[in-house]
């Protein structure tokens, strides 16, 4: 079982004045033919995005691959989508639109999928996208997180969280993660902690992030950060030269039960 996660920018490309000129608006045909190549170059069984694009294109993009879909919209302007092969029994959305959302938290998206890898097996997977320059609002937005997993671990012990946390390990949501057992993938078997924004023109940051629940730390097999041509430049930045996204993905490998 292939699990990743990326942010992927709203589909403009990056940097999006280079990106338009190959494969136009985010919108456009050009542009659901190229991330479907994207997605499909990463193989992955369940792929959760952030700083995604309207329904209707992620739709087209889901349908082209032959997954099935689950969108959680954002309260402003940052979607999150999950792209799966296995069935979808539910799935549910924690960032709503409010007044003043912006300056509350889960401005960006949260939400949970419950997939049914088997006949016999339940797994949680949520897509997350926490505040990128608040840290008390992150904090605020960890502790709703950590109760709605609670809850959410009585339905199955199976349960993946992935996304882009913007911040790194220090901070709130990964100590409440690792106090209800969950470990991050790359601390235990990728190496430890990555960039995972590392693409020319790109401040360097280690801030996306999967965690998976103690049940499925033994079939972890893999887990690294994507660098292949496409993803990432070391530049100079030329004309014409773009990358998919401005971040990199995040992908772990699971064994089979």
């Amino acid at each position: 079982m292939r699990i990743g996660t990326y942010n992927v920018l709203g589909l403009t490309g990056y940097p999006k004045e280079e990106a338009i000129k190959t494969i136009g608006d985010r919108l456009s045909q050009e542009a659901k033919n190229h991330f479907i190549q994207v997605f499909q170059e990463l193989d992955c069984d369940i792929l959760g995005l952030q700083e995604g694009v309207s329904f209707p294109q992620i739709q087209r993009i889901s349908i082209g691959m032959g997954m099935n879909l689950a969108t959680f919209p954002s309260p402003v302007a940052w979607p999150g989508h999950l792209i799966t092969k296995f069935p979808i029994l539910e799935s549910r959305t924690f960032s709503h639109t409010t007044v003043h959302a912006t300056d509350l938290p889960l401005s960006r998206c949260a939400g949970a999928t419950l997939l049914a890898p088997d006949n016999h097996t339940l797994m949680w997977v949520m897509v997350i996208h926490l505040h990128p320059s608040r840290e008390e609002l992150r904090n605020l937005e960890a502790e709703i997180l950590q109760s709605h997993i609670r809850k959410m671990l009585g339905d199955t012990d199976q349960f993946v969280i992935m996304g882009d946390f913007n911040c790194e390990v220090h901070e709130q949501i990964h100590t409440d993660l690792k106090k209800l057992k969950f470990n991050n993938v790359m601390e235990e078997i990728g190496g430890g902690i990555q960039w995972t924004m590392d693409t020319i023109g790109i401040k360097q940051r280690k801030i996306d992030h999967i965690y998976i629940s103690q049940p499925l730390i033994s079939r972890l097999v893999n887990a690294q950060v994507v660098r292949n041509e496409g993803f990432r430049h070391d530049g100079p930045q030329v004309d014409g030269l773009w990358v998919h996204s401005d971040h990199l993905p995040v992908i772990a490998e699971l064994k089979q039960i």
